[in-house]
């Protein structure tokens, strides 16, 4: 589990993403954080990176959860055409869920777990997001949906490990088959690699973490003789952020 430095990612997060860190934007990213911090189904900094990364893309750069919009039947009559093969089961969320099955596949996989939906306790059923699609809206749901999806696979059968090891470099830009295809797999690998940069700046150990630290940590000897020890650092360099997200388009079948 990570704990991540609130202070420190707030303040480089213009300069990494090139994004203005409004009140609205804080305050949704407060609520990603958080549920990073307390998910222990991440292990590597690089798989929030992605994560975050997928998430501003879909979200219009604006961190909060999302409904795909309609296009116009006359000016954009072929992508409306496209749309009305799954509209209704349109894009939401964090990561823009679309399709039937979809919605049925995270009913499945979330049946049992309970959410407060505006005052009222609902727990999952395998059919409930078919029944009720628009509670794929809520932060709570979407978060789980994204999260444990993009692990698993849920959605097109390709899920982070596929891209991102331990040990290896990422391939941030065939992630992007983990949602769609590689519709704009560059732009969303770029915003990874500085989402990467902006949370190892702000990791902080967690408890539980610094703990298995020291239990792993040899003991030294002690030594009759005093000695002197010196440490070195190193700093990361900056990326240019990439800017632009495009409007409406048809979702990739999974």
């Amino acid at each position: 589990m990570f704990a991540i430095d609130r202070s420190r990612f707030y303040a480089d997060f213009p300069g990494r993403t090139g994004l203005v860190l409004t009140a609205a934007r804080r305050a949704a990213l407060e609520h990603l954080l958080t549920a990073f911090e307390a998910d222990a189904g991440f292990s590597m900094v690089r798989e929030l990176a992605y994560v975050l990364a997928t998430i501003r893309w879909e979200t219009a750069h604006t961190f909060l959860p999302i409904e795909e919009r309609r296009a116009h039947p006359q000016r954009q009559a072929q992508l409306y055409r496209r749309q009305s093969e799954y509209w209704g089961f349109h894009g939401r969320g964090y990561v823009q869920i679309t399709w039937d099955r979809n919605y049925r596949r995270a009913g499945r996989e979330l049946a049992g777990r309970s959410y407060d939906v505006d005052g009222s306790r609902v727990r999952v059923t395998p059919e409930l997001f078919v029944e009720r699609p628009e509670l794929v809206m809520h932060p709570a749901i979407s978060y789980d949906i994204g999260s444990s999806g993009m692990r698993k696979g849920w959605f097109t059968g390709k899920k982070l490990s596929d891209y991102i090891r331990e040990g290896t470099v990422p391939d941030y830009v065939s992630a992007r088959r983990i949602i769609n295809g590689l519709d704009h797999a560059a732009d969303i690998a770029a915003y990874a690699e500085q989402f990467e940069l902006l949370l190892r700046g702000a990791e902080a150990a967690a408890p539980a973490r610094r703990a298995g630290r020291r239990a792993q940590a040899p003991r030294k000897a002690k030594s009759k003789s005093k000695s002197k020890s010196r440490t070195t650092g190193s700093a990361a360099a900056k990326r240019k952020p990439v800017r632009g997200r495009p409007a409406a388009r048809p979702r990739a079948r999974p």
